[in-house]
């Protein structure tokens, strides 16, 4: 299954967005009601927590199901590349800088790009 990096951020900002500890039902909700489905939701929130970006893992069954859904909540990793790519015209701008060099690269290559990008912008 590929990673979809848009639903990766946009579960990190649903997950952000909670004030309670693990809002894993309410992110799971979120999501689904963007249309995303269930087998794309678990595979994102894995390899979130692979990456060392949320706490808690979801149990998957071998079709790709979600037994159960957990996310906790980001982990201070987390939070760091969420804060590089929050802002939409930086996401923007880090996604069309990769893309006229390279089809596909990971969520930590694109918020490197987007700190370079702020620290430009700032002149450091």
């Amino acid at each position: 299954m590929k990673l979809n990096h848009e639903l990766e951020r946009k579960m990190m900002f649903a997950i952000e967005s909670y004030d309670q500890y693990n809002p894993s039902n309410e992110v799971l909700k979120e999501l689904r009601a963007e249309g995303f489905q269930d087998n794309e939701i678990a595979y994102t929130a894995l390899k979130l927590h692979e990456g060392g970006l949320i706490e808690l893992a979801p149990s998957i069954d071998p079709q790709g199901y979600i037994n159960s859904f957990a996310t906790g909540n980001l982990t201070y990793k987390g939070h760091t590349i969420l804060d590089n790519i929050r802002d939409d015209s930086v996401w923007a701008k880090a996604k069309e800088k990769i893309g006229t060099t390279f089809s596909s690269v990971s969520l930590s290559i694109i918020a490197g790009v987007a700190e370079g990008y702020i620290k430009g912008k700032l002149g450091i």
